[in-house]
């Protein structure tokens, strides 16, 4: 039987948000200073830089993904208020993975380097959130654009006015809930 890892990816992917989102890079050995885990353990967990930096995408992603689709499949009246407040509310309360989402492209975290394994979940997770938006739009009769601006544009745009650097206000939240409700109007 093995050994129970010591390596807390949060902590981990949680530096790697940080130093992305201040230095726009990140160096193994820069993870190591910030986390006190070895690089012979990094190495270990993760088998490459670009295999940590894709498993730090993934964990933000996924976490933030389950909030905001289970808003959209709820089948609430304001399932599409709720789903685009999803994004200020994980930032809020996901600080170091929001810095991961919002700070950052995905094309800095999945290169042509990455294993193949980790690209083909990347790319279902994608493929479940944009089937998501797609049958949410269909449902209530509005124009995919129209979705796709109101759930994942604007809401995206308004936080990163404020991250990495400061708190989201709340009056976020109201501007959100009415460009939501202007853009599926249209």
């Amino acid at each position: 039987m093995g050994r129970l890892s010591t390596v807390d990816d949060s902590a981990v992917f949680a530096a790697v948000g940080e130093m992305l989102s201040t230095n726009g890079t990140i160096g193994l050995q820069d993870v190591v200073k910030a986390t006190g885990v070895s690089i012979g353990s990094l190495y270990h967990r993760y088998g490459s830089r670009e295999e940590l930096l894709a498993r730090a995408w993934v964990d933000a992603v996924t976490a933030f993904q389950s909030n905001f689709r289970n808003a959209l499949e709820s089948g609430a009246d304001d399932a599409g208020e709720q789903a685009a407040l999803a994004t200020p509310r994980f930032c809020r309360a996901e600080r170091a993975r929001a810095r991961i989402l919002m700070c950052c492209r995905k094309s800095e975290f999945v290169r042509d380097s990455t294993p193949a394994a980790l690209k083909k979940q990347i790319d279902s997770i994608n493929i479940n959130a944009a089937k998501t938006v797609a049958e949410f739009a269909k449902q209530n009769g509005y124009a995919l654009d129209a979705c796709h601006m109101a759930l994942v544009a604007f809401p995206v745009g308004a936080v990163r006015l404020y991250l990495p650097d400061h708190d989201i206000p709340p009056s976020v939240d109201e501007y959100i809930v009415a460009a939501y409700k202007a853009a599926v109007a249209v």
